[in-house]
């Protein structure tokens, strides 16, 4: 007779066999959709950075984009109000480049949240048919234009966006910013984006998205996501929504920077994205909650449970397990984080549901976070 436990143990085998073709799937399609770089003098591009208070981080940005071997390009930072010095910092490093400009920061009107209105602004200065927004704390490699334009031009795509390699100052920081790649391990089936008209089947990192300045001229640059938290994301489902075509890459071997600076950062980093992920709607979270809650954290303490009652559900309870490990290794080894990292998924999904639930709470009392100096509510 087939007991509640069997039933349980043999449905968390079942999510981890999808996590598991899932991961795998993303991974394979990575490997195989990026193009090498080929194109060294295509149009012109246009290299966009806001930056507010990154007086300690731009400096290896601005220096590995001198260093381009792409020939057409222009950079363009906007000091975004900066009181850190950023502005003093800019303008001694891109002294004498005339590729290099800097550009004070407006002030934030109340109906724009600030990264979105420092992009528009950007969009606005740059000349370029190619507009590459890049995060100021990202560090490109020698090839980062030249292989964004070929794959940009091969795909024949409207917009691109990617996974840079993220490192982190603080191992701590492991205890949650992996929970980002959940998307990429049972979320988004990278391989639909470019068949799949769903709004939802496109994904963006604000670190690393590539968009046609001619889209944005049709769009009136990021006015559609003026106050958005997470725009890279909100600006993806904007334009597939809108029928424009996207890729989404792996730019690890071309791209990489710090996800967060703290676990703090990392913290309130999640917590003000999390929520409007999911659109602000609470049901996604219940079930999304349900099933890591469920599935994959709850069969550790319940696999040792079994074990020693000599329960018969111990043993595929024990094989969910290493099915969700081994999902999880292979997105985080494909992503370059330790192979460790991967054992602590159980703590990494229940903070994930911990922050999820504050975000739920802080956004419905309208408290905001505080980011980067902002209160963002």
């Amino acid at each position: 007779m087939t007991s509640g436990g069997d039933i349980y143990a043999w449905l968390a085998v079942a999510t981890g066999t999808y996590m598991l073709l899932f991961s795998l799937a993303n991974v394979l399609y990575l490997k195989w959709v990026s193009r090498k770089s080929g194109v060294q003098d295509g149009p012109l591009v246009s290299v966009l950075i806001p930056a507010r208070n990154e007086a300690d981080r731009i400096g290896p940005t601005l220096k590995g984009l001198a260093g381009q071997d792409y020939a057409n390009f222009e950079v363009i930072i906007l000091d975004d109000n900066s009181d850190d010095g950023t502005w003093e910092l800019v303008n001694k490093t891109i002294a004498g480049d005339n590729r290099f400009q800097v550009v004070r920061g407006e002030k934030l009107p109340e109906d724009w949240k600030g990264k979105p209105y420092a992009m528009q602004q950007l969009y606005h200065a740059a000349k370029g048919e190619i507009c590459l927004f890049l995060d100021a704390d990202m560090r490109p490699n020698p090839n980062l234009i030249s292989w964004t334009v070929t794959n940009m031009e091969y795909h024949d795509v409207q917009f691109l966006s990617g996974y840079p390699r993220h490192t982190t100052p603080v191992n701590l920081e492991y205890l949650l910013f992996p929970v980002m790649y959940m998307a990429t391990a049972c979320l988004l089936p990278l391989w639909l984006f470019r068949k799949s008209k769903t709004y939802m089947f496109s994904h963006a990192i604000g670190q690393f998205f590539c968009v046609r300045t001619k889209v944005l001229n049709e769009i009136d640059g990021f006015k559609p996501v003026r106050n958005k938290i997470n725009e890279d994301i909100q600006m993806a489902r904007f334009l597939k929504g809108a029928g424009y075509n996207q890729v989404f890459l792996d730019a690890k071997e071309h791209l990489s920077g710090n996800m967060y600076d703290s676990m703090d950062h990392a913290r309130m980093g999640i917590m003000r994205v999390v929520y409007e992920y999911f659109d602000n709607l609470v049901y996604p979270f219940i079930f999304m909650g349900f099933v890591m809650a469920a599935f994959l954290i709850a069969p550790f303490p319940m696999v040792i449970l079994a074990a020693v009652l000599g329960l018969a559900w111990a043993t595929p309870l024990a094989l969910s397990i290493v099915l969700v490990l081994t999902a999880w290794m292979l997105t985080l080894i494909d992503r370059k984080m330790p192979w460790y990292v991967a054992l602590l998924y159980p703590v990494n999904f229940g903070w994930t549901i911990v922050l999820s639930i504050q975000s739920i709470i802080l956004s419905k009392k309208g408290k905001g976070y505080q980011w980067k100096g902002r209160t963002v509510l």
